[in-house]
């Protein structure tokens, strides 16, 4: 055969390996690989733990599921961002080509790139970046441990879970403080170092999946500026697999927790215990500072000690909700004995920080553009915060941002009055005649681009998840679709109306 011969029939089996990719059916696959996740949950609840075993090994090795791990590391947010070795998997023909190489006999698991991404108090976040096969490989087997993990996880675990979020857990903190007769202490916690201290171990015992694989990937070690580290400890943050094998290493604490006063009904009820997980954030009620310092704090300890943690001595603290606390971006407290739940300062003053960044550093742009930049971020934010007490905060976040850009446009222009500004760059909306936009009108046809304002998202009620819902048993199908149905009612504010 020819060079050019050789190259077409390359080319041309490369044009048939896409066009498997692209006409595969997607709706046939997911149901293929949710009818063995389902039979993994029923193993689960039954205790057949050889079942399990048998079941994973054949979603981990089936056609569905390896197409699936391959669909998700290609479509998430780093399908661009390369491991140790630079590949990426951009074109139909390297994602059918990369779901062929999954395969477990032979399966090496390659080192992780390390990078560093700034933190709140100053410091960074190593976070490990696995090649795509590992990547994809991670993919896999969460398919086959989710089922698992659902089953076996406790009811107040909301972090990175399926069908949770930031919002239910919020919500079962209103649900167990806003009482009168609600416990009134509350221990904050926060595990030092959590996704790199799990003593590996203890992973390998309790992890219930291949354990080969999964020594692979915890042994893998990492290249930081050129050098080859090993791991002993922890497993990678940034991997795909990393939350769930945290979320199963953190399950039962809730029971150590409960233990600590006792075994009766009675003791944990008068202790007024509930705990409340967000992946490694968590707080425990009490009805008073010392069940919570000598009994609960001491065994949370013990708890976590065994999997080779331990507590941040400077974030973990005992406080009054007359005080109030700090959880997941808000702020829980009690005022005269009425329980508010607002938008935290730090969490304020960090979107602040984000908006006066953007607008310092966008000069020279177009004030379109330079909508288009602030959009996303106040839309995110306030959405996020929707669901508590954040009108004042939005409506003081909209004033802030105001002032921002007056600054903004008055420097742009040091030759022009206040007028000749205001015109140049604010608009009239019914009652509002300081709306910073652009001059689109609809006789012309050019549609305005304007700022969107914290203040037009409403504050609705979130419904907590119930917290024995798994979304692997069929029981709960229902209640699934319903909450789903409800979530997908809910429009995106200000996606017609703004940039």
């Amino acid at each position: 055969m020819t060079a050019i011969g050789a190259k077409a029939s390359e080319a041309g089996a490369s044009s048939r390996t896409a066009q498997m990719w692209d006409q595969a059916n997607w709706s046939r696959i997911q149901a293929e690989v949710k009818r063995l996740q389902v039979r993994i949950a029923k193993a689960t609840q039954e205790g057949r733990w050889g079942k399990v075993q048998a079941l994973q090994r054949l979603l981990t090795r089936s056609h569905s599921g390896k197409m699936l791990a391959v669909k998700r590391v290609t479509e998430n947010r780093g399908k661009r961002t390369p491991g140790v070795d630079g590949k990426i998997w951009s074109s139909p023909a390297a994602r059918r080509n990369g779901m062929m190489s999954l395969r477990h006999r032979g399966y090496r698991a390659m080192p992780l790139r390390r990078v560093y991404i700034p933190k709140s108090n100053g410091k960074k976040r190593p976070l490990g970046i696995p090649c795509m096969r590992c990547r994809a490989m991670q993919a896999l087997w969460k398919l086959a441990l989710d089922p698992v993990a659902e089953t076996l996880a406790d009811p107040n675990s909301y972090g990175f879970r399926s069908e949770r979020s930031t919002a239910d857990a919020i919500e079962q903190c209103f649900t167990t403080l806003a009482k009168r007769a609600s416990p009134a202490w509350i221990l904050e916690g926060d595990i030092r170092g959590c996704f790199d201290s799990f003593s590996h171990p203890w992973l390998l015992e309790h992890v219930p999946m291949d354990k080969a694989v999964l020594q692979r990937w915890l042994q893998a070690g990492y290249i930081d500026g050129g050098t080859l580290f090993e791991t002993s400890a922890g497993t990678p943050q940034g991997g795909i697999i990393s939350p769930v094998i945290a979320n199963m290493a953190l399950d039962g604490l809730e029971a150590a927790v409960y233990a600590s006063v006792g075994s009766s009904k009675l003791a944990r009820s008068k202790a007024q215990l509930n705990v409340v997980r967000y992946a490694d954030d968590f707080v425990v009620t009490g009805a008073t500072k010392e069940v919570l310092e000598f009994k609960v704090l001491p065994a949370v300890r013990q708890f976590l000690a065994v999997r080779g943690l331990e507590l941040s001595e400077e974030k973990t603290q005992i406080t009054n909700i007359a005080e109030g606390f700090d959880f997941l971006g808000q702020n829980v407290r009690k005022y005269g004995g009425k329980l508010l739940i607002k938008p935290a300062r730090k969490s304020v003053k960090a979107l602040l920080d984000k908006v006066r960044e953007i607008i310092k550093g966008s000069a020279s742009v177009t004030q379109e553009a330079l909508i288009q930049k602030l959009n996303p971020v106040i839309r995110g934010w306030a959405m996020y915060h929707r669901h508590v007490v954040a009108k004042a905060s939005f409506s003081s976040i909209d004033s802030h941002i105001w002032r921002m850009l007056w600054k903004w446009a008055s420097r742009r222009h040091p030759m022009k009055g206040a007028r000749w500004v205001r015109n140049r760059y604010f608009r009239a909306d019914g009652h509002r005649s300081w709306d910073f936009a652009t001059k689109g009108q609809v006789v012309t046809n050019t549609s305005r681009c304007r700022l969107f304002r914290a203040m037009t998202v409403p504050i609705t009620r979130h419904v907590k998840i119930r917290g024995l819902a798994n979304p692997f048993d069929p029981v709960w199908t229902t209640y699934f679709v319903h909450r789903r149905t409800t979530k997908d009612s809910v429009k995106l504010f200000g996606a017609t109306l703004w940039c």
